[in-house]
Order: C-alpha cells, then sequence, then structure tokens
C-alpha cells in the first residue's frame, strides 16, 4: 500500500434541519442591513437541535439566515428555524445572522445553548423554572406583553383577568380596549404533560399590569378577521369594522407586534418568511389613538415553499490530481441533497455541500452546474452557474470502481461515547492493481486502508454518506462506488 495511505479520523458533518432562550441582542435600524434577529431559542430534548427565532420587521428585509456555531457556519437556511444534527448527547451554543438580497448580514444574536438528549423518564415531570414575561408596553387602553418559549417547548395558552385569549406558538400578545388606570392579570399556561394534578394546565408565567391614566372610553371591536389569501411572505387579512362611529384606523398586530395600521378593513401583511405561522389579531383606534378590544384571533400559515428559491451560489471546481476533481459550493436554504450535472449529465448526488468526484480521465474539459433538492418536498432550486475546470494530465490507466458498498456494523456507544460504522466493499476487480482502498464523506476523507473494510468512530444518532474508491500507487482513483447514506445508532441513558 501506498505510505500515502492511512487511517483517518472520521469527519462529523453538522447539517441543516436544551432549552436556553437567550436574551436577544436589541434590534437596530439597520439603515445599511437587516435588523438583528431576537428571541433565539434552542431546544433541549430530542436527536438533534432544533433553533427558532424571530425577525424585526426595521432594516432591510431579509431573505436568507446564517446560524453559527463560535465563528463557523453551520447551516444556511431561508426561514426563521433550522433543525442541526448533532452527535446525540452533545451540547452546543448557537448564534444567528439575518442577510438580505445584496449579502450583507446582520450582527449575531446573542447566544442560545441546545443538547441533544433524551430521557428514561418523562422530562415535564421535572421541575422546570418558568418563564420570563415582561410588559413592552402600556397606554391606557392597551398593553403589550412579551415572553421567552417554554424550555420544553409547546404552545402556551394566554389568560386576561381570567379571560382566555387563546393558544399561541407566539411570544408576545397585544391587549386591548382596556379601562384607563386599571390593573389586569396576566397569566401564561401550558398543558400538564405529565399528567399529575387536578388540571389540564399548569400556570407558567403571570404579571400584573397597570394601564396609563386617561379618561377616553375606547371604540368597539372589529369581528370576522378572516385570511384572505397567502404568499411565501404575505398574508391576506380582512375583517368586519364595529357599529357605531367609523373608527379612524385599524392595528392589526402578529403577537404582540405591530405589523400594519390602516383605514380600510383589509389588508396585506408583508416582509414574512416561509413556511412560518403567524397569530394576527386587530383593533379599531380613534381619532385620539385610543385602542379597542382585539378581534378574535386568525391563525395562519405562509405557503411552505418559497416561490423563487436561491439557486447555488460560489461553485468552485479545483483539480486534486489527473483523476480527480473537487467541488464546493453554497446554497442559502436548506437542502435535502445536492445532484451535480457534467455538461447536462448528472453525475453525483450528495448530501454535502461539496464533493470529490474521482475516476475521471488525463487531461480532460469539464463544465459543472449543481442543482439543491429543497427541503420539506420544495422542489429543485435553479441551477448554478457553471464552474469550467481541465484535469492534469497524466496517465490514462484507473483502477476500477468497488462494485459494492455496505454498511456491515452499526454499534451504538454506551453514552457518552460515539458510535461506530463498519464498512465493507468488493474489492476492485479490472485496471491498474489498487495499492489501496480510499473512503470519502462529501469531499472529505475520512479514512484509507489497504483491506476491503473499515470501522469509524462517528457521533451517535448522526447521518453520514459515504463512497469508496480504489486508488493505484500513482495516486489515482477510480470512479467511485455506490453511495450508501446510514444514521449511527444511539442509546440513551436509562
Amino acid at each position: 500500500m501506498s505510505p500515502s495511505l492511512r487511517r483517518r479520523g472520521a469527519v462529523l458533518l453538522i447539517t441543516a434541519v436544551a432549552a436556553v432562550a437567550g436574551t436577544a441582542v436589541p434590534a437596530s435600524a439597520a439603515p445599511s442591513g437587516p435588523a438583528t434577529p431576537v428571541t433565539l431559542w434552542a431546544s433541549t430534548l430530542g436527536t438533534g437541535i432544533s433553533l427558532t427565532w424571530e425577525q424585526p420587521r426595521s432594516g432591510s428585509p431579509a431573505t436568507s439566515f446564517r446560524v453559527y456555531e463560535n465563528d463557523s457556519v453551520v447551516a444556511r437556511v431561508s426561514t426563521t428555524a433550522a433543525h442541526l444534527e448533532v452527535p446525540f448527547g452533545s451540547s452546543h451554543t448557537y448564534t444567528v445572522a439575518a442577510v438580505d438580497h445584496r449579502g450583507r448580514e446582520s450582527a449575531r444574536t446573542a447566544p442560545a445553548s441546545g443538547r441533544s438528549w433524551l430521557y428514561g423518564y418523562n422530562p415535564e415531570c421535572m421541575p422546570v423554572s418558568g418563564v420570563p414575561i415582561t410588559v413592552t408596553e402600556v397606554t391606557a387602553t392597551a398593553i403589550s406583553v412579551s415572553w421567552s418559549r417554554h424550555s420544553l417547548g409547546g404552545d402556551l395558552e394566554l389568560r386576561v383577568d381570567g379571560q382566555s385569549l387563546g393558544w399561541t406558538s407566539s411570544t408576545g400578545a397585544r391587549v386591548g380596549g382596556l379601562a384607563p388606570g386599571t390593573d389586569h392579570h396576566v397569566v401564561l399556561y401550558r398543558l400538564n404533560r405529565c399528567h399529575t394534578g387536578g388540571g389540564g394546565v399548569v400556570p407558567v408565567a403571570s404579571t400584573t399590569v397597570t394601564t396609563a391614566a386617561g379618561g377616553a372610553t375606547p371604540p368597539q371591536a372589529p369581528s370576522g378577521l378572516t385570511v384572505t389569501g397567502r404568499t411565501d411572505s404575505t398574508i391576506g387579512l380582512a375583517w368586519t369594522a364595529p357599529p357605531g362611529p367609523r373608527p379612524a384606523r385599524y392595528a392589526v398586530y402578529d403577537g404582540a407586534t405591530l405589523v400594519a395600521v390602516t383605514s380600510t378593513t383589509t389588508v396585506t401583511v408583508d416582509r414574512l418568511h416561509h413556511a412560518t405561522w403567524h397569530r394576527f389579531t386587530v383593533a379599531a383606534l380613534d381619532a385620539a389613538g385610543n385602542e379597542s378590544a382585539h378581534s378574535a384571533a386568525a391563525t395562519a400559515g405562509t405557503e411552505t415553499c418559497l416561490s423563487e428559491p436561491p439557486r447555488p451560489v460560489a461553485l468552485t471546481a479545483t483539480a486534486v490530481s489527473s483523476s480527480s476533481v473537487r467541488l464546493s459550493w453554497t446554497l442559502e436554504a436548506a437542502a435535502t441533497s445536492y445532484t451535480v450535472f457534467d455538461r447536462g449529465v448528472a453525475v453525483a448526488t450528495t448530501r454535502y455541500p461539496q464533493v470529490v468526484l474521482t475516476g475521471l480521465p488525463p487531461a480532460s474539459e469539464h463544465a459543472y452546474r449543481v442543482v439543491a433538492t429543497l427541503a420539506q418536498g420544495c422542489g429543485e432550486s435553479p441551477r448554478s452557474r457553471r464552474a469550467e475546470i481541465t484535469t492534469p494530465g497524466g496517465p490514462a490507466a484507473r483502477p476500477a470502481a468497488p462494485a459494492t458498498l455496505a454498511v456491515t456494523g452499526n454499534v451504538p456507544g454506551s453514552w457518552p461515547s460515539g458510535a461506530q460504522l463498519t464498512l465493507t466493499w468488493s474489492a476492485s476487480a479490472g485496471g491498474e492493481q489498487p495499492a489501496g482502498y480510499r473512503v470519502y464523506e462529501g469531499a472529505a476523507v475520512v479514512g484509507e486502508t489497504g483491506g476491503t473494510s473499515l470501522t469509524l468512530p462517528v457521533g451517535a444518532a448522526t447521518t453520514h454518506e459515504y463512497v469508496v474508491v480504489a486508488v493505484d500507487a500513482a495516486g489515482n482513483e477510480s470512479a467511485p462506488s455506490p453511495r450508501v447514506t446510514v444514521q449511527a445508532m444511539y442509546m440513551p441513558p436509562p
């Protein structure tokens, strides 16, 4: 075997798609770019880590988001949530930045830490701290409150003075139609998933708010709030005017966020992100700005898929040898896989945004493009721009590709140790005599051996995609074996 062939440690790739609710850096006006995202939250329950955040309506509209761990981008998405695949039992701390259509990036959020974890008991029965609740605005006739997501996730019920205003996944609410100078008790409830005690819900936060002094009587409330249409970035709303004097204006809220003020009974709320849910209410305002009680809420989601998804960009082709080319690219959205085309012919499919193409003829010309298969069943992206390259000259002979590749071992480690995957393949038959074999995960060499089997240490519960190539004494690589994809097993603690 060539001295260059040696076993290497496995590379664990963090892919795109516990609870510490980070206190977000305040969103600036961001005149030269998007505002900083707010309310970043990370999960602590599951075999990966889920993140959610919100994007302020100030600054340049955000078209995508970048998730950072330390100073490395670990996910790029086009909406306000991401799921990260990490080794089971591991903890990670993230920040998020927004990016606009010109590529300008906001400041990052304050960090939020999450954990990939499952319990041998019901975590809902463990003592959990309450949800912080904050009063963000008070007028003579209305209040705004905001809160952090519960550490275990889930919707919360909002009650004001004992009256339920419904369940919500939002992190804030606006309540109008209140009398000036009066006290109001705000309580958040969550389902009792431990199934103990007498009630079906348990309180997780409460506060008392006193409205400002004043003498005006608020107008009557609008009714019949309905959703009239939606796109990937807008939701249309309509409602019925209240009886009596015509309101001067209507204020439309998404949770506690004012999203529109209009004098008509219809509006289109814009600057939303695809695959997101919203809880809208509308209130009538008189000429002095006194606010009515809010309508019943209308909950609606934007379209799941982008109408104009981004294409892979920054496609780079680099010759590794006379037989191999390395490709890398970037996509500002979540994808399940990528297909590489050489002059219109599909030559590789991979789950990673980089790949090494092997078994190429020496001094051969190639023109590559990449297409992403988008997450959530959203079809394909437009093709990337073309990257052209010519492989260096060299001998034409290559080893034959291994005909088969299989996962023959998948051993979970006892937490917190990792798992082990064993790969086995058929020997190269034909062509140049192989000096050994090289295992690729994306564009990373994760192992080399002179035999036809290799065991790799990996993170428990992580998913991997491999190919193996035969390598001759001169370092020329065969075409790849068939690809295999496998999720490593994991063993949660009792």
